[in-house]
Parts: structure tokens; C-alpha cells; sequence
């Protein structure tokens, strides 16, 4: 299954900053802290879920079943920052220089990303990584990769 108890802690973060204490131990026990510091009040929610909030889409049902326990990573909440830090230097279709980068292999929009989907799992997110070849990627960001293009993208596109 495809899971990690830091995960929560990515979200929301820019591509590049991954929110993880170096010194923390997981255990299957590790939650996200709770910052809610009022008095629970019956049938009443002070934190109502809200549309920019990319783990409360209750209407959204992941494309692989293994994927149930996992975020929801979108495009908006996470791939669009992640290819234009990670992969656009090369792969956008404005890029000057292109560094050898095949001309029709682009990731300018989530249906690009969707198209290339297998080229992207098979070169950034293996388990020896030749995408992107400077480096630079974190395997906290490989994972959300992960996660995005195998649970959350068909239903985007």
C-alpha cells in the first residue's frame, strides 16, 4: 500500500519544502497533531471543510482501491508546484534550453503530466531516480509523485 505518517505533513507545502521532523520516529500510532484549541460544541463545526483544503473532498474516490488510506494530491493542491520547481526547467514548452530534453515530451498542464504519466513514474519516482538528473527531489516528494499520478490523476483529467 502506498503510505507514509509523514505524508500529511507534505501537503501543502511548496515542491522543494517537505514539513518533516528529522528527529521524529513513526510509529502506527502518529497522528497529526491536534491545533484546535476550542471547546468541542455539539453539531457544530468551527473548521467546516473547505474547497482549498485538498484531504476533505469526500465526493472523491481514488482511482486504485489501494489507495484508500492515502491523500488526496491534486494538481492544484500539489502537481502543478511540483513540475514547475521539479521538471519545467527541461520540460516546459517556453524552455530555452531544453538540455536535451525531447521537444514533445512537455508538462506545461495537468493533461500533459496525465499523458506522460508512465514516462514520469518510470524516470522520477523509481527506485533509482534518473529524473530530474541534477537531483534535488526529496523521497518525500518522489512518494506524493507517487501518489498523484497513481491514485488521483485519472480523475482530474
Amino acid at each position: 500500500m502506498i503510505a507514509g505518517w509523514w505524508l500529511l505533513a507534505c501537503l501543502g507545502t511548496p515542491a522543494g519544502q517537505v514539513a518533516l521532523d528529522s528527529g521524529a520516529t513513526p510509529t502506527s500510532t502518529d497522528t497529526a497533531p491536534d491545533t484546535d484549541t476550542a471547546p468541542d460544541t455539539a453539531g457544530t463545526d468551527s473548521n467546516p471543510p473547505t474547497d482549498s483544503d485538498p484531504t476533505t473532498d469526500s465526493d472523491t474516490t481514488p482511482v486504485d482501491p489501494a489507495c484508500e488510506d492515502v491523500p488526496v494530491v491534486t494538481w492544484e493542491s500539489w502537481g502543478q508546484g511540483f513540475l514547475v520547481e521539479a521538471c519545467q526547467g527541461c520540460h516546459a514548452s517556453t524552455a530555452r534550453d531544453r538540455y536535451g530534453a525531447p521537444a514533445s515530451v512537455v508538462f506545461d498542464t495537468e493533461a500533459d503530466a496525465y499523458r506522460w504519466k508512465d514516462r514520469i513514474l518510470s524516470r522520477a519516482a523509481a527506485e533509482t531516480p534518473s529524473m530530474p538528473p541534477a537531483g534535488g527531489v526529496s523521497e518525500a516528494e518522489r512518494e506524493l509523485l507517487t501518489i498523484w499520478l497513481t491514485c488521483w490523476i485519472d480523475q482530474e483529467v
